[in-house]
């Protein structure tokens, strides 16, 4: 219950000053002293009733075009510039992506692995926005910026047991029989490599066309042949991997339902059920990515019914310049 009034009624109303009031114990009984004013004028004297405040309503951050949590962290000039500067993606995939993998929930490593991936990047390109961006989340989340660039200077080395090659269940998927479509997508210390299996080559896309769309940071490399509506579907599905990352050890998800991919063999959209694998190694210098796709084994009614027409294949990389 609110304390007692220390303002009568009739003051209140008018707006005047209350003077020598006392409420005594009201309303339990009557009250100790009439104000001076009510006094003199002979009027009722009784407290006005107290307000109560309203709890406030929790304030909400701030937001933009899904990408609120960096606009916290950098201003957004920055951060449009920093994210353009990111191969092999476009900024609005980017930023859904690292929303993803900086938000509450995501495995502690996770932030400094993404952090010292595109701080090598940007160390390598010599990207000033890029490295600038890297120091307002490292700000941001508390972690050493020397930590995150000093590891980008050194030469990685080759994954144990695999010399130049891939870590082994990259390559044994790579040799996967026929049936599945297979890309692997390497990044060590800031640099791409792309591998596809001759399936994958044939219906989707060309090992030559994703180093071109990873050069022109104007394509996704999925989008070379999932459909555009669908690409949210593997954003977040990386964007999970990302969050549950454990050192040095392979980690694997399904989208949440098949996408449509464009197979140029048929001319046609199809849906596929699409399975990726992420292993991180060298403290976030060396990452090993895997997009697997296979048809559909029960697809939707609804989703069948929605397969987009074949005049509207996925957008292709431009020549390199």
């Amino acid at each position: 219950m609110p304390p007692p009034t220390r303002v009568c009624v009739r003051c209140k109303s008018t707006k005047s000053k209350c003077v020598n009031f006392d409420p005594g114990q009201w309303p339990d009984g009557p009250i100790a002293r009439k104000c001076d004013r009510c006094a003199r004028l002979g009027f009722d004297c009784v407290p006005a009733p107290s307000a109560v405040p309203k709890p406030r309503a929790p304030r909400k951050a701030k937001t933009a075009a899904g990408g609120g949590l960096l606009l916290n962290v950098a201003p957004s000039p920055l951060v449009t510039r920093a994210l353009q500067q990111i191969p092999g993606t476009t900024t609005s995939s980017a930023t859904e992506t690292l929303s993803y993998v900086l938000s509450p929930g995501a495995s502690p490593l996770a932030a400094r692995y993404v952090l010292r991936a595109i701080a090598t990047t940007a160390r390598r390109r010599g990207t000033f926005e890029l490295i600038e961006f890297v120091a307002a989340l490292c700000r941001h989340y508390d972690i050493p910026l020397d930590d995150v660039l000093s590891e980008c200077l050194s030469q990685t080395p080759s994954p144990v047991g695999c010399g130049d090659g891939l870590p082994p269940f990259f390559a044994r998927k790579l040799a996967a029989e026929e049936g599945t479509y297979v890309n692997v997508r390497v990044r060590r210390d800031g640099v791409a490599s792309f591998h596809a299996n001759e399936a994958f080559e044939r219906s989707f896309a060309t090992t030559a066309e994703m180093y071109r769309a990873f050069d022109s940071s104007a394509l996704e490399i999925n989008s070379l042949f999932v459909h555009r509506e669908d690409m949210p579907l593997i954003r977040r599905l990386y964007g999970e991997l990302f969050r549950s990352c454990v050192p040095d050890e392979v980690l694997g998800g399904t989208t949440r339902q098949p996408v449509r991919a464009y197979d140029r063999t048929s001319h046609s959209y199809a849906l596929f059920d699409c399975r990726g694998a992420l292993l991180i190694l060298h403290g976030g210098r060396y990452f090993v990515g895997l997009v697997e796709l296979s048809a559909a084994a029960y697809p939707p009614a609804s989703s069948l019914a929605s397969l987009p027409s074949a005049s509207d294949p996925p957008p292709k990389p431009g020549p390199t310049p």
